[in-house]
């Protein structure tokens, strides 16, 4: 008698990763917002709700050929972000590109203490360019697994396809 054939199974095809894309970014101005007021949540943990944040805009130099070149930034202090706390964090991303509307927003958290000296290099007009790597934009959205700020690129450093303004 022969022996029964064994069950075959259907071998799992693994979703082919995308290609990492690169944001650049052009600095043109930036705004900076705080306020204090008291927390007036029924079981509030701080008596204060502080809000600070900063918003960059530019015009994207790359990628090219999506609805619109015009980009707003906006970084946000985090306490989940300081050295101890963030060990036990398992982050899926860093932060986001959203191309609804006239332009594209994007929306970053930064540990606390990096934005004092941020805050100083947008004030001396050091930071030129915003460069960030992350998924293509699908569905009007992009995730970004990392992002810097600088004060200049080096077209070495640059990815294949990215060409600086003049």
């Amino acid at each position: 008698m022969a022996a029964d054939p064994k069950p075959t199974r259907k071998k799992r095809r693994r979703s082919q990763r995308e290609p990492e894309v690169y944001y650049v970014v052009a600095i043109e101005g930036w705004d900076w917002s705080y306020s204090l007021s008291l927390n007036t949540d029924r079981k509030a943990v701080d008596p204060y709700h502080e809000f600070r944040h900063l918003q960059v805009r530019g015009r994207l130099l790359h990628p090219k050929g999506l609805r619109t070149d015009r980009i707003a930034l906006t970084f946000l202090p985090s306490r989940d972000l300081e050295a101890e706390r963030r060990k036990a964090l398992r982050p899926l991303l860093i932060g986001t590109l959203d191309g609804h509307g006239d332009e594209i927003t994007g929306l970053f958290s930064v540990p606390e203490d990096a934005l004092p000296p941020i805050l100083q290099m947008m004030a001396a007009d050091r930071f030129k360019f915003f460069m960030a790597h992350g998924t293509p934009f699908s569905h009007r959205r992009a995730t970004l697994a990392g992002f810097r700020l600088e004060m200049k690129l080096d077209p070495d450093d640059l990815p294949e396809g990215v060409e600086l303004p003049g």
